[in-house]
């Protein structure tokens, strides 16, 4: 079993269905053995686990480091317009003789 293709597989399904992504994290065990249909042993299905587990939330955490990076753009930008940061940048650069 290659399971790095077998952990995308799982990812993109829980990913899919909402009822199927709750009932995962509710029941990570019991949901993974009812997606593969096959009995693996533990170090294998651990193994797995681990896998969906970490992809599910490296997804969660861009999404969130996106959202982020939204807002501090938005108020990087509100400063700039308050402070009047297009005219200090124009004046720094004269300062350097540049334009």
């Amino acid at each position: 079993m290659d399971i790095i293709a077998k952990i995308d597989e799982l990812v993109k399904k829980i990913k899919a269905d909402d009822g199927l992504a709750k009932r995962f994290a509710k029941e990570p065990v019991k949901t993974l053995e009812d997606l593969l249909g096959v009995d693996l042993p533990d170090e294998q299905f651990k193994a797995l686990l681990d896998g969906v587990k970490a992809k599910l939330n490296l997804g969660d955490v861009g999404g969130k480091l996106g959202d982020l990076a939204d807002k501090v753009g938005d108020k990087l930008g509100d400063l700039a317009d308050k402070v009047g940061l297009d005219d200090v940048a124009d004046k720094v650069g004269d300062l350097f003789g540049k334009k």
